[in-house]
């Protein structure tokens, strides 16, 4: 009988070590990223804080925010994830790095070299990583950077990408909102 509850316990820990394994190196961060998002939702929401902070932040010169960016300029899922570097223990003072990301994700963009065809990704990950200090409870951004497939984008990429993010959310939007529209004049019928 003892031996039984032996083999039983070791099974249930291999079961969980595998399911770890699997999450760890097997699953796509278009599966694990939403994943990890709604765990730190749930329960580090004072860490979770400077993600909701940067989703409401304006992409500079483009009249969208960040949020409204990462969530509508693709045709997959989008997430976003902090990771907490250090943290005072009152809370008020921390470093953190907050990764959004986006997928399946169309960009073209001009060639730095002034080359006539465009600069394209199709289907791609889109990851947009800010660098943030917290001091006194005030978010300052240290640096954000854009990465294409993992592929980091120079100033002149992530600006052109950023436009190109910028554009397909908007015009995802306005098709969304023209959408239900439709639909309330054909529900009123």
């Amino acid at each position: 009988m003892g031996n039984r509850i032996v083999r039983i316990i070791l099974g249930i820990v291999i079961g969980i070590g595998a399911l770890v394994a699997i999450y760890i190196f097997a699953l796509p961060g278009s599966v694990k990223h939403p994943i990890e998002e709604f765990i730190q939702k749930t329960f580090s929401k004072d860490t979770y804080a400077v993600a909701e902070y940067y989703q409401k932040q304006e992409v500079p010169r483009r009249e969208i925010n960040f949020g409204d960016m990462i969530a509508n300029c693709g045709g997959g899922s989008s997430a976003w994830v902090v990771e907490n570097l250090q943290e005072s223990d009152d809370k008020k003072n921390g470093q953190y790095t907050v990764h959004a990301y986006a997928y399946k994700v169309d960009v073209s963009m001009e060639h730095e070299n002034g080359q006539e065809n465009a600069y394209s990704f199709t289907q791609c990950e889109v990851e947009i990583r800010f660098e943030v200090k917290k001091q006194d409870g005030e978010y300052i951004t240290t640096s954000y950077a854009v990465y294409l497939n993992e592929e980091f984008m120079n100033d002149f990429y992530k600006d052109q990408s950023l436009d190109s993010l910028a554009g397909k959310a908007k015009a995802n939007i306005a098709n969304a909102a023209e959408r239900e529209k439709k639909e309330a004049a054909t529900a009123e019928k």
